[in-house]
C-alpha cells in the first residue's frame, strides 16, 4: 500500500508491505519492521526493536483517528480525497485548533480552564474509554479558548473537547 501525507508542511511517502510475521514500513528512506497484533476492534499492539505500543483506531464518517502516547492523528480516508491527508499534532503558530476525542468515551477530568496558559505536552482533559484512562495532550504552547465538554460529559469520536490557540516560540536573544 502507497501513501502521501503532510505533517507540517512537509510531504511524506509511506509504503507498507507485508513480510511474512512482519509488516516493512517505509517513510521517506527510513525503513521499520513491525509486527502487529489486534489486542480489541480499537487496539494494536505494535511492536518493533524499541518495544512495544498500544495504538487506539477509532473510524467516524470519513475520518480515521489514531490515537497513541498522548497524541493523536486524523486520516482523511482515500475513498474521499485524492490523496490520504494527515493532520497531527504540528501546526502553525496563531491556528486554532481543536483538540478532539480520539475516540467515544466519557470525560473523567478536565486539567485545564479557559484562557488558561499551557505548555506542550501538558496533559488537558482525560478521557475514559474502553475500560482505560486515555490523557490528551497539548501539541504546542497555547492558550485554551474554549472548553466545549464538563466532566461526566460523554464524547463521540472526533468531537472537539476543546480548542486551543496556538502561540509562537520566541527565541531567547543573548548578546
Amino acid at each position: 500500500m502507497e501513501l502521501e501525507f503532510s505533517i507540517a508542511q512537509t510531504n511524506y511517502s509511506l509504503s507498507i508491505q507485508k513480510k511474512n510475521e512482519h509488516y516493512q514500513i517505509r517513510i521517506g528512506d527510513q525503513i521499520v519492521a513491525v509486527s502487529a497484533d489486534q489486542i480489541t476492534p480499537n487496539c494494536l499492539l505494535l511492536t518493533d526493536e524499541a518495544g512495544a505500543q498500544r495504538i487506539y483506531l477509532a473510524v467516524a464518517k470519513n475520518k480515521t483517528y489514531i490515537h497513541f502516547n498522548g497524541r493523536s492523528i486524523v486520516v482523511d480516508r482515500p475513498e474521499q480525497k485524492e490523496k490520504t491527508s494527515f493532520q497531527t499534532d504540528d501546526h502553525p503558530a496563531g491556528a486554532d485548533h481543536g483538540i478532539y476525542a480520539p475516540m467515544p468515551g466519557k470525560i473523567l477530568k478536565l486539567m485545564v480552564q479557559e484562557n488558561q496558559h499551557v505548555e506542550a505536552k501538558q496533559n488537558l482533559v482525560i478521557v475514559e474509554a474502553m475500560k482505560m484512562e486515555h490523557s490528551v495532550r497539548a501539541p504546542r504552547k497555547g492558550i485554551v479558548k474554549k472548553i466545549n465538554f464538563k466532566e461526566g460529559d460523554l464524547v463521540d469520536t472526533g468531537q472537539e473537547i476543546l480548542e486551543l490557540d496556538f502561540v509562537a516560540e520566541v527565541p531567547d536573544k543573548t548578546e
